[in-house]
């Protein structure tokens, strides 16, 4: 990638940036839209440039900071590039209560963000937040997928005691002993936070609406009859 010294962009706009929006989490081509100007890139001497991107999905800028390899004519960049904004694992939120989807929604930026522990803190929170939904009935959910994931070999025992540790134990989301999370562990701690909120909420949501649509449909049909 290159600024050429009389700043067009079209060979940019031509060859767009392939990767996953950061906002609507579909795989779509970034377009360059704000480029650096040249002079201001030598005058400055800069090491690293940002670009305003369009995402061809949802039409959002999308900030992507670019290390500069070169200051010539042009300018060459690294195609190496760093997203200042970040991609969000998609999950139906809408079917979440207000308060377990605000605690699910920072938990998720918090992961997407590479900060675990603070996602660990959150997750915490957020089942927290499933429990005073739910009652007892949510804590014996969350146990039996921990047990579930420990029986198919996908957590050793050593991971099983530290999820345990940051999803059922202490009294506060933000429990100053919850234990440090690696990135792995991060990662099935997700698929567990993810899949226990599918099968306590989505799922029987999704279930509901396909028993009221086959009655709208009996009732239809049998008004026409």
């Amino acid at each position: 990638m290159d600024i050429r010294q009389n700043d067009e962009i079209h060979h940019l706009i031509d060859n767009p940036i392939d990767m996953r929006c950061p906002l609507c989490a579909t795989q779509s081509a970034m377009v360059p839209v704000s480029v650096p100007k040249f002079a201001l890139i030598a005058r400055y001497q800069l090491a690293n440039v940002g670009i305003v991107c369009r995402c061809s999905s949802c039409n959002e800028p999308v900030f992507l900071k670019f290390p500069v390899l070169r200051i010539a004519n042009p300018i060459s960049l690294s195609n190496e590039y760093e997203q200042i904004s970040w991609s969000i694992e998609p999950f139906e939120m809408k079917y979440l209560p207000d308060e377990v989807g605000a605690d699910f929604t920072e938990a998720l930026t918090s992961y997407a963000t590479s900060c675990w522990n603070a996602f660990a803190a959150m997750s915490r929170r957020c089942l927290q937040s499933v429990s005073t939904d739910l009652g007892a009935g949510g804590t014996s959910k969350i146990q039996s997928q921990l047990s579930e994931l420990k029986d198919m070999g996908v957590a050793d025992d050593e991971t099983f005691d530290q999820l345990h540790a940051i999803m059922l134990s202490g009294h506060d989301g933000a429990h100053p002993h919850l234990p440090a999370l690696s990135s792995e562990r991060a990662e099935v701690l997700l698929q567990v936070l993810k899949d226990v909120l599918y099968q306590l909420y989505v799922r029987p949501a999704k279930v509901r609406e396909a028993r009221e649509l086959r009655r709208q449909a009996i009732e239809s049909n049998a008004g026409e009859s």
